[in-house]
């Protein structure tokens, strides 16, 4: 499935929202239909507010009804997160170019602090295994052809990995990867 792109400052006004976000992760870690009700009670806000947030995010095909149940006489209407990846386009520079960095710091940090509770509710036998998580940061020296065919490889496996289906756990990730330009030797 094609990424979302933000290019307009309407579509980043739209992603950009801290409920939306909340609303999004925990649809996406949930990763099966709720109703508005329920994403209410998840969340501590009034269903008319997650409505209208799903709403917002439907615009941009982050999210659609899944199906409808009749309950008790009311038809409800049962939300899933769709599996997409969202580009921020920050290649792009224009007037909505401090939103994106906005959203790129917010975003990170996020996951950031997520890798640091997570750790602190591990038992010390357990750091340290690569089945509990890292992080990993350094310099690779790529070709431009071994560059694409980093991130075609993380995009493949993402795409194939990514969507609301119960068949393994949700795991959390930020990858940032560019290219440096070297310092002139002093």
């Amino acid at each position: 499935m094609e990424p979302v792109v933000l290019r307009e400052k309407k579509d980043l006004d739209i992603y950009i929202n801290p409920q939306r976000q909340r609303l999004l992760r925990l649809m996406t870690v949930e990763g099966h239909p709720m109703t508005p009700k329920q994403l209410s009670d998840e969340m501590g806000i009034s269903p008319s507010s997650v409505q209208h947030h799903l709403s917002r995010l439907a615009e941009l095909g982050l999210v659609a009804v899944d199906h409808t149940e009749n309950v008790r006489g009311i038809t409800a209407h049962y939300y899933i997160a769709m599996p997409r990846v969202v580009s921020v386009g920050c290649v792009q520079q224009d007037e909505n170019t401090p939103q994106r960095l906005a959203l790129i710091q917010s975003g990170v940090n996020r996951v950031f602090q997520g890798v640091i509770d997570y750790y602190h509710t591990l038992k010390p036998e357990e750091l340290g295994k690569p089945d509990m998580g890292d992080v990993l940061w350094g310099i690779a020296r790529l070709r431009p052809e071994e560059a694409e065919q980093l991130f075609s490889i993380i995009h493949r496996f993402l795409q194939k990995h990514e969507g609301t289906a119960k068949d393994g756990d949700p795991w959390e990730y930020a990858l940032i990867a560019y290219p440096v330009k070297e310092e002139p030797h002093a």
